[in-house]
């Protein structure tokens, strides 16, 4: 059975996704978006990225975590 989480570790999840989520939006508005992409493009873009990135983090950390009695 899975642990569940408290509101506080929902929050910082949430944050690392935002804080993420414009770093990734950042990056591709300044080198995606001059060249070839639309902005709503790049943002979408950024969007699927950062989503990615958040399940891979948020998989380690549960999977570690799980593991410890």
């Amino acid at each position: 059975m899975r642990r569940q989480t408290s509101i506080g570790q929902e929050i910082l999840w949430l944050l690392i996704f935002l804080v993420l989520f414009g770093l990734v939006a950042a990056l591709a508005l300044n080198y995606a978006a001059p060249h070839r992409f639309n902005d709503r493009i790049a943002i979408a873009l950024a969007a699927i990225f950062a989503g990615a990135i958040m399940i891979a983090l948020r998989a380690r950390f549960v999977g570690r975590n799980a593991r410890r009695p």
